[in-house]
């Protein structure tokens, strides 16, 4: 049996004795409810802390918003939240794989770092700022990273000096795979050659207890 696809596409059903073959998800043309799985569950965090603080009081600020698990789910998420360029000054946004806390201290991030996109002010009127963020959360739940498992989450934080987007990573010491991932962000936000980003670690970011005024470790 062939049941039509929004594509116009068909897929052949196996029958109820098809016992070798797999099941496929949709069982009739009336079933059009399915979900389309995700690779990982990401959970959506949100803080706006008032002020600069010791890291850990920020934590304090932290709010889970919702994990999603699915595709439908996902655009559910983005659609119905209030869009990046929309937020306060010195507000985030965290998207993460679900286990796995924005916190530099957490297990999954201690010994990793972020790729970092800074953007100027208009980016938030012209629509980049939106955009940017959209294809970052693609690139990660389309598994858009060769070194996918490296990958951590992400983080748009709008600030005064000029709003960023930063991939974290799971390791800081692994240079070929960082690049990789630095080089394959790039052509995700579909940034020019010429413009270069840079990769700070977690353990500098602890010491100096600063989020983005540190030495680059890596450059692509």
């Amino acid at each position: 049996m062939a049941v039509a696809t929004a594509s116009s596409a068909s897929i052949e059903l196996p029958t109820a004795d098809a016992k070798d073959k797999d099941v496929t998800i949709l069982v009739d043309k009336e079933n059009f409810t399915v979900k389309h799985p995700l690779q990982h569950s990401w959970t959506m965090w949100y803080d706006c802390p008032q002020k600069k603080m010791v890291q850990s009081a920020w934590g304090d600020h932290l709010r889970k918003i919702v994990t999603v698990d699915t595709v439908e789910d996902f655009w559910g998420l983005y659609n119905n939240v209030i869009p990046s360029s929309k937020l306060s000054l010195g507000a985030n946004y965290h998207f993460f794989k679900d286990g796995i806390e924005p916190k530099w201290e957490d297990e999954n991030n201690e010994r990793g770092g972020k790729w970092l996109v800074i953007l100027p002010a208009k980016a938030r009127s012209n629509g980049a700022l939106d955009r940017l963020w959209l294809w970052t959360l693609l690139a990660c739940v389309g598994e858009a990273f060769d070194d996918e498992n490296d990958i951590c989450g992400a983080v748009i934080s709008l600030r005064k000096g000029g709003d960023k987007i930063a991939l974290w990573t799971r390791s800081s010491s692994n240079e070929a795979a960082t690049k990789r991932i630095g080089r394959a962000f790039k052509a995700a936000l579909e940034l020019p050659d010429d413009q270069v980003i840079g990769y700070q670690s977690h353990a500098d970011c602890i010491k100096r207890n600063s989020s983005f005024n540190n030495k680059n470790r890596y450059e692509v």
